[in-house]
């Protein structure tokens, strides 16, 4: 995975004629933090922007948006960031006005065959086969989900090109060994995952 200079920018002769795919870490923000943490959530939005401006300064616009949970493309994929990441969207728009196109990321039927069989871990399953036969496929389709992920990245980004992926953090994609990836974390990161994390904190007053 590339990394930046000190003065926050890539050295395209490095990477001329290369694929490349700017990683921004996905923080699903629940309602109640977007609406007592406005300028925090402004502040990251606009690092995250002024990172990728500055990357698209040396190495060129992004020509593709792929956002996890996303299976749709162009408007209905920006309309879907409303419910799924409304602090990616202008990002997202302004890129679709400028030089790129939103990309239908994920397989609709294997998102939703995970999003079930996570609800079916999460009741507390009485019978350990069940669980075990239960959880096998979970994991299956995790890695399934992945490779159709890579595969769609991989088709896309041609060389020279640049492509934009809003994903978990501890995602397992494996991206194409020839796909420079350049990780997008600006100061503001930690700031929120902490707020996040102390928002489903047990000892949180949001749990009472």
């Amino acid at each position: 995975m590339a990394t930046l200079g000190s003065t926050g920018k890539a050295d395209a002769q490095n990477f001329e004629n290369k694929r490349k795919l700017f990683l921004v870490p996905n923080l699903p923000t629940p309602p109640e933090i977007q609406e007592t943490n406005e300028s925090l959530l402004t502040k990251h939005r606009n690092q995250i922007q002024d990172n990728i401006e500055s990357l698209e300064k040396s190495l060129g616009p992004v020509r593709y948006i792929f956002h996890e949970l996303i299976h749709e493309s162009d408007e209905k994929a920006l309309s879907a960031l409303d419910a799924i990441s409304p602090q990616h969207k202008q990002i997202c728009e302004r890129i679709c006005e400028s030089s790129g196109k939103f990309i239908a990321t994920d397989d609709q039927k294997l998102l939703f065959q995970m999003m079930d069989l996570q609800r079916c871990l999460s009741v507390g399953l009485i019978s350990q086969e069940v669980y075990k036969l239960i959880s096998d496929y979970f994991e299956k389709t995790i890695n399934d989900r992945n490779q159709h992920i890579a595969k769609i990245i991989d088709e896309n980004i041609k060389e020279n090109e640049v492509g934009l992926l809003f994903v978990s953090e501890d995602h397992k994609i494996q991206f194409s060994s020839d796909i420079q990836v350049f990780y997008i974390s600006p100061p503001s990161y930690n700031e929120l995952k902490t707020v996040i994390a102390d928002f489903y904190s047990p000892s949180s007053d949001n749990q009472s």
